[in-house]
């Protein structure tokens, strides 16, 4: 007989041939969650680490082609053919919106510190019939801009608006610097002003909101990174999560700080919230000094149970990182998606 192992979980499951997996998984009392039964909802998927399953068909947007070359199977249409290594995953972990290509219109464009600006899109039409544009709170968008040369120049962003203003409002807002020589940055104001258009491709990214966690939830940000985990941080609070829910912000200069308005009204609203703006270099009374880092793992006690998402500049998300997990936070705790400025890609009109 078949022998299904969850080494994980220490577990050596007898089967009968050609068994359904999920009747297996069940019949021992394995955690495993499930709901339609029917491969329609991607509720029950599992990654397999050693033999095969032979798989009915299921629905693409519950099991897309590229998680099944990840070796993702859904138990509930799934039938054990030999022996079978398994390990558990969390849906969350597996989420995935269809990406699309999009024209919008710049509605505003506010500066909300010296050289950092708000820029909030109109989606004014898509080039599918998919309706609303779906994403999750972290993840990011390619912006595309004409420059003054008449050619298209692109840069990723993540968005710092809620997926609710995007579905809802067809609204999209990022948070961005402006660099000298940046090829997109330095059309801020010059080519990107409110009535021009731009190209968007969305959404991208791993480092998004799991809405099914239990737990603390950590949002950790340096710079524009701020952004995205305002859109994480004010997601996970209307979803109505009632762990506690920490933010900390990190700034250079306090000329830098900038969303308080915004970081007082979710205060204001929700009692699990709390907000630490930190400065490095000349922080005023009421604002801590040092490195965002330094402060997040100066408060951290007890990270059991805790999901740790982080935005910003590479070295942060790496140094805070690198001293996460060797305080013992596991890698699957810990969500950031690597933002390493590229060259500017530039299409032709």
């Amino acid at each position: 007989m078949p022998i299904v192992s969850i080494p994980a979980l220490g577990l050596q499951l007898q089967a009968a041939a050609d068994e359904n997996l999920l009747k297996v998984l069940r019949r021992n009392r394995v955690p495993v969650r499930w709901s339609c039964k029917r491969g329609e909802c991607g509720t029950c998927k599992c990654l397999v680490q050693g033999g095969q399953v032979v798989m009915s068909e299921v629905q693409e947007q519950a099991l897309p082609p590229r998680q099944r070359l990840q070796g993702l199977i859904l138990a509930c249409s799934s039938r054990v053919v030999g022996d079978l290594q398994l390990q558990l995953v969390d849906p969350d972990d597996y989420i995935e919106h269809p990406r699309r290509r999009l024209d919008c219109r710049v509605l505003a464009l506010r500066e909300l510190a010296p050289e950092v600006f708000s820029l909030v899109l109109g989606i004014v039409g898509a080039d599918d019939a998919l309706g609303p544009l779906v994403f999750s709170a972290g993840q990011y968008a390619h912006l595309q801009a004409q420059g003054p040369d008449g050619l298209w120049i692109g840069r990723d962003f993540s968005m710092a608006g809620t997926p609710v203003q995007a579905e809802y409002d067809g609204v999209l807002e990022f948070h961005i610097r402006r660099t000298v020589g940046g090829a997109f940055s330095a059309l801020l104001g010059a080519g990107v002003v409110p009535g021009a258009q731009l190209r968007v491709e969305a959404p991208m990214g791993e480092a998004y909101f799991r809405p099914r966690h239990q737990g603390p939830l950590y949002a950790v940000s340096a710079g524009t990174g701020l952004g995205p985990m305002l859109s994480v941080v004010e997601t996970a609070l209307d979803n109505g999560k009632t762990d506690p829910v920490l933010l900390y912000a990190g700034f250079r200069h306090v000329s830098e700080v900038y969303g308080g308005e915004r970081i007082a009204e979710l205060a204001r609203r929700h009692p699990n919230f709390q907000a630490h703006v930190v400065v490095e270099y000349d922080s005023p009374g009421g604002m801590r000094g040092g490195r965002v880092g330094e402060a997040l793992l100066a408060d951290l006690r007890d990270h059991a149970s805790a999901k740790f998402y982080l935005a910003g500049s590479p070295s942060m998300v790496d140094a805070v990182s690198r001293q996460l997990l060797q305080r013992g936070v596991e890698p699957r705790d810990l969500h950031a998606d690597a933002f390493y400025p590229p060259a500017p890609g530039v299409a032709q009109p």
